[in-house]
Order: structure tokens, then sequence, then C-alpha cells
């Protein structure tokens, strides 16, 4: 993406090729001057009240890859041993609800915890998948498609938040920490504004939260460079001027000018630019968080609300850990859990609901721990491993609204399907829509025109009635 700060260092004029990469920024990411055009808009737009819903934001911890129900969440001890696995259980707050021994943080929470263990969907594969748990919607193409992101996909919940209800001031209503998950020369659908158009797209923070110097490598929010000499170095509206013809284009917006003012309140924040500053934050409190890809996202994804984002996903990287596929533990799936995945997660996680809960808005904001699907109940002997399994997994919701201690739905013996109360992906969509006060029932509109209905599923009765 274009850097804005390294504008003065340039030939005086853009050459085609960062023309090029300016016209894909809404593909790309965030274009900060429409995304700020949108949320004016959208400010406008905005009910008068809202009647339901605590939470004033949501954090999204998303485990891409799929966590094994039987190792985490949804235990089960009485089954076969090709099926149980290696680890044992442990109590959690809650009597007669058991996690496994590997999330001892987690389980500790429970009381604050809305736990659904049986999700449930078609999809095996990760990007479909995944596209049905970010937009509530099945995605209608194939597994190679949804690797081609499209302006008619549907758009991700942080995008209707960042349209109907962006809230106030300088801080962008959605983003994600700190990359998309995609594959080689793909981009995922479903992680951005869709059919919505670019403006509402996320902040995609990028970078590696865990360097000791991190700072957002995207925009220019770096909190040492001073606000003075960014106001001289954005002339970006008038070197965009100088090229109109190709910039109509590559449809550009032609009021470029008049928001790159409100672009440099942005920058100029006192709140976002301590936000993005992990370099100056203690040591203890890094350390807190865990000192690795997933821990550091989480801390940055929490200071991010802090500045007055609304919804904020925090995704799991398949560069951490030592088998470089994430939760995708289609072989080695204990030892991977035990050494690599759980442990991280689990003290992330932990760090996130004492800091909310101690400063008082664990009420106000919702945390919610999901992925794609889990694991096979019953291990691949030949590697030790767990396969795909979108028909039965675990997700938690906390804060914000939700009834802690609560356990909804139940799985059959071996955690394979529900045998009581089975929920879908636009279960969970409507459920996040609730908490934030915004009807899952209500219509939108695209950028063509066309309505649809933010979700096709119901909030989950039992964690938010």
């Amino acid at each position: 993406m274009l850097n804005l700060w390294n504008l003065s260092s340039r030939a005086d004029l853009l050459d085609r090729r960062e023309l090029l990469r300016i016209g894909g920024l809404s593909l790309a990411g965030l274009s900060l001057p429409a995304l700020l055009q949108g949320n004016a808009a959208a400010s406008q737009q905005r009910p008068a009240a809202r009647s339901f819903g605590r939470a004033r934001s949501c954090i999204i911890l998303y485990l891409s890859g799929g966590p094994a129900q039987l190792d985490t969440f949804d235990p089960k001890p009485d089954a076969p041993e090709d099926i149980r696995g290696e680890f044992s259980t442990i109590a959690t707050s809650i009597t007669g609800v058991r996690f496994s021994e590997l999330v001892p943080h987690t389980a500790r929470w429970m009381n604050k915890i809305g736990l659904v263990r049986t999700m449930n969907h078609t999809h095996n594969d990760h990007g479909r998948g995944s596209y049905w748990m970010f937009t509530g919607y099945q995605y209608p193409g194939s597994v190679p498609d949804v690797n081609s992101m499209s302006r008619a996909d549907m758009p991700h919940m942080g995008s209707i938040v960042a349209k109907l209800e962006p809230g106030r001031g300088p801080m962008f209503p959605f983003a994600i920490v700190p990359h998309r998950m995609d594959v080689a020369g793909g981009r995922r659908a479903g992680q951005f504004a869709g059919s919505l158009g670019g403006r509402y797209d996320p902040l995609l923070t990028g970078g590696n939260p865990n360097d000791d110097n991190f700072r957002l490598d995207h925009l220019p929010l770096a909190p040492n460079d001073d606000v003075a000499a960014l106001r001289r170095r954005l002339t970006l509206a008038d070197q965009l001027g100088a090229q109109t013809q190709q910039l109509q284009q590559l449809a550009i917006t032609q009021n470029i000018r008049d928001n790159q003012a409100r672009a440099l309140d942005v920058l100029s924040s006192d709140e976002v630019r301590r936000a993005v500053d992990l370099a100056s934050i203690e040591r203890a409190e890094r350390e807190r968080y865990g000192r690795n890809l997933f821990g550091q996202s989480v801390l940055l994804g929490r200071r991010l609300l802090d500045a007055g984002a609304r919804l904020v996903q925090c995704n799991w990287q398949r560069t951490q850990g030592r088998n470089g596929f994430a939760w995708d533990t289609h072989w080695n799936n204990f030892s991977a859990h035990r050494e690599d995945l759980v442990p991280p997660y689990d003290q992330a996680f932990n760090a996130l609901m004492t800091d909310l809960d101690r400063t008082g808005k664990l009420d106000e904001t919702l945390v919610v721990v999901a992925a794609e699907f889990g694991r096979s109940p019953r291990i691949t002997r030949s590697n030790g491993g767990r396969e795909h399994w979108p028909e039965c997994y675990s997700v938690l919701f906390a804060g914000g609204g939700i009834r802690g201690g609560t356990v909804v739905g139940r799985s059959d013996r071996i955690a394979a399907y529900p045998a009581a109360s089975p929920l879908t992906p636009a279960d969970f969509t409507a459920t996040i829509y609730h908490c934030l006060g915004i009807n899952p029932h209500a219509e939108t509109h695209d950028q063509t025109g066309r309505p649809f209905a933010l979700s096709r599923g119901t909030p989950i009765a039992e964690l938010v009635g």
C-alpha cells in the first residue's frame, strides 16, 4: 500500500505503478479518504437511539485453521482413546463444565463466558468456512473461487458495523490485526466490505506487532513522527491532480482533497498514536499477552478498541508455530496444540479479559473466540493429526451483555455432531450484531442500491435473552 509519509522523497509526480497501487487500495484494505468519507455519511444515517445491545465494541480472536474441539472446550474423557486424544480435563469456574487441561486460564473465566458447543455448517474448506463465519452467508462459489475476493461478495460483519454504527472520533471503525488470511496469489473473500464498497473496508495494520519497535507499516501513524512534518509531506491530492485523466480511468474519488484534511485528524490524534505505539509500553505488560505474534496482535487490538474502533479482528497467522499451518493440524495435532497453539492463545485471552475486567470495560466489550470449523473426532493414526470438521465445533463469547457461565448446545458422545441445539454461522453473526445494538434482521443496501438482510440467523437466546 501507499506509504504517505514517504511522498517527499519521491518524484514530483507519482508514476503509473504507484497510481495502480493507489487504485487498488480499496481492494487491498484501507482507502483512507474514502473510508473517512464513508464514516461521515454513515454517521448521518445512524439510528437516533439503540434499544438493545450492551456492547460498545467487539474484539474477535480468530484462530485460523480450526482448533480441535476435543482438545480445547469440548473434551470427551469417556470416549475411546483414538477419539479423546492425549489430554486430560480440568474443572472450570462453573461446576460440571470441564475443559482440556491446556486452557487453565480460559477455564477460570468460564463464569464470564457463553460457550457454544454446537456451531456447525457444511463447508469443509478454510476459505468458504471463514466466509460463512465472517458474513453469515454461505459462499456461492467453488473452493478456488473463494480465493478471489470480489465486490459482489457479502460484507464482513465489521464492514456492516462501519456503515451502520461507525462510532465517533478519528479511529477507524473496523480493523484487522495484523494481516488478512490469504493464500499465495489470492485474496480470500469475506474479509472486506464486498458489495458495500471500498469505503467500508477494514484498516489492515500490517507488520509484526511483536517487533520491539512496532509501528503501523501501512499508514503514517508512527507515534514518533512530527505531525507538522506529516502535514508538509501529505501533498497527495496535489500530486494526483496532475494525473486527472489517469485517476478517472482508475475511478479514484474526485473529492480526495477535502477528505485529506480529515485524514490528518486521524494522523494527529493522540489516542490513535498512543494505540499503535507498542514500543512505549512497559515490558511486563507486553509479556503478559505473550511475546509472540498472536499475543501482541491481541494487545494491539485491545488498544485500537481503546482508541475508538468498533470491531477489531485479531487473526492467528500461519507464520506462528513450528508446523507453519496455524491450527490446521492434519498431523502432530497433540504436540502442536500443547507446544505452539493453545498456550499462546490461553495467555492472550487471559490478559485481554483481565485488562477489560480490571478497567470496567468487559461489560461493554464483546469478546469472541472463533474459527472456521473444528477438527475431526477420530485421530489419523498415521501421523497423529485431526482433519477438517465443520459438522460440530465450539465458539466462545464473553462480556458485552453475554450471560456468563452458560453452555449452549450439546455435542454427541464423540463431539462429532450436535445432539441438541445446533447453531449456524448466521446465528453467530446475528448474536454479534445484537450485542452491538444492531438489528440483525434489518436491511441495508449495497453500493448499487440493492437491499439485503444483515443476517438470516437469530441471536442465541440463551446467551443474550
